[in-house]
């Protein structure tokens, strides 16, 4: 179990980096926050597993089997190393004991255990304990000092070190209800390809998880790499393209008042209701369309919408580029807002109002100098400088 929790862990931990990077702002963090502690934990119980560690406390309902079976014994602690290991400042230690059963014949063994300092002064050598045996024939056992009476342990004398035989414990397996349990899967030669499949698709099939809400962002990523490009381009027209279908399925409509198109993010307001005025924000960024609410200023006339279709959006790069030669300013983290032009006529009943031809201003920055250049939003006609 604690492999496949480590083996998801890995996966999380893998998309959410993924998505850290082809992301929105923040995306994947929380995942990452919350893998690592748990990949690190069962790294660290896994070693621990793989160590032997075991136990020599008994449960009062393993003592009671113990008893009703005729498992009880004695031990005799032939040595108690440390190994320099420590768990919760407390040392992990080798202890080589050997058992006398009241029933069955005596055997050695040695156990890894982590001793609370304040019982490493019962572990000194030669020292005799009763023991419950966990299971038939051993070598599993806890000591019970204290839980046993001296009636049932009366007459056993432990042989001399070195005259039985030695019995190792089995590695990874614990003993419950008087029987070894071993982990979910196996972790001997037998099957190791199967099981290195299994986690590693477990491991995929978590990253994916974790990245499927940023597929538009890794696909768009995967495809700029192809292009030899770092990263995705929003003003591309292929980006472009695929952001401007999630925004309009996500808004519902083609309907727009405002749109801001930079490398990185577009930003739009649009009516809830085609033709009426109530207009929210919309974000698209990171492959993810995110829905901000009210926009902070609301149009006075549902004239001031247009649809998509009047943005020439394949020209923007290209209109970027063009305003670019002719300032001398690179592209750079150039920015398009578009909008509908205002009517200037003073006899108009929308003198004033954003109710003629949408138009696209495209501003290019430098640290020392910024310029801005209008043109027509269905990339007819010349781009003006501002």
């Amino acid at each position: 179990m604690l492999r496949l929790i480590f083996s998801a862990a890995v996966g999380a931990l893998v998309g959410g980096a993924v998505a850290a990077v082809v992301g929105p702002p923040g995306a994947g963090i929380w995942v990452l926050a919350v893998a690592l502690p748990i990949g690190i934990l069962s790294v660290v119980f896994l070693r621990l597993g793989a160590s032997g560690l075991a136990s020599t406390s008994v449960s009062q309902e393993d003592l009671t089997r113990a008893r009703a079976e005729d498992r009880l014994g004695v031990a005799r602690i032939d040595a108690v190393r440390q190994t320099g290991t420590q768990i919760n400042d407390q040392p992990v230690c080798e202890i080589d004991v050997t058992v006398q059963p009241r029933r069955g014949a005596a055997y050695a063994t040695t156990l890894r255990s982590v001793v609370p300092l304040i019982e490493l002064g019962a572990l000194r050598p030669d020292a005799t304990r009763p023991v419950a045996i966990l299971i038939e024939g051993g070598p599993e056992f806890g000591f019970v000092d204290g839980q046993v009476s001296p009636q049932e342990i009366d007459g056993l004398v432990v042989p001399p070190p070195g005259s039985v035989p030695k019995i190792s414990w089995p590695k990874a397996q614990r003993v419950v209800n008087g029987a070894r349990r071993g982990p979910l899967l196996g972790i001997g030669p037998r099957g190791r390809v199967l099981r290195g499949i299994l986690f590693v698709v477990i491991a995929l099939a978590v990253a994916a998880a974790v990245v499927a809400p940023y597929g538009r962002a890794v696909v768009m990523t995967a495809q700029a790499a192809q292009e030899g490009r770092i990263g995705v381009d929003l003003r591309r027209p292929d980006e472009l393209a695929v952001a401007v279908r999630a925004l309009e399925d996500e808004i519902g409509h083609d309907r727009v008042s405002t749109v801001l198109i930079t490398s990185d993010f577009i930003r739009v307001e649009a009516p809830l209701t085609p033709g009426r005025t109530e207009t929210d924000v919309w974000m698209y960024r990171g492959g993810v369309v995110d829905h901000e609410g009210p926009a902070p200023s609301q149009p006075d006339l549902a004239a001031e919408q247009f649809s998509w279709k009047d943005i020439a959006l394949s020209t923007v790069w290209a209109l970027m580029e063009k305003a670019s030669a002719e300032s001398g300013i690179p592209v750079g983290d150039a920015s398009a807002v578009v909008s509908r032009g205002t009517d200037s006529d003073i006899d108009s009943e929308t003198f004033g109002a954003s109710v003629e031809n949408p138009e696209m201003f495209i501003s290019l920055r430098t640290e020392y100098k910024s310029v801005s250049f209008r043109v027509n939003a269905d990339g007819s006609g010349d781009v003006v400088a501002q």
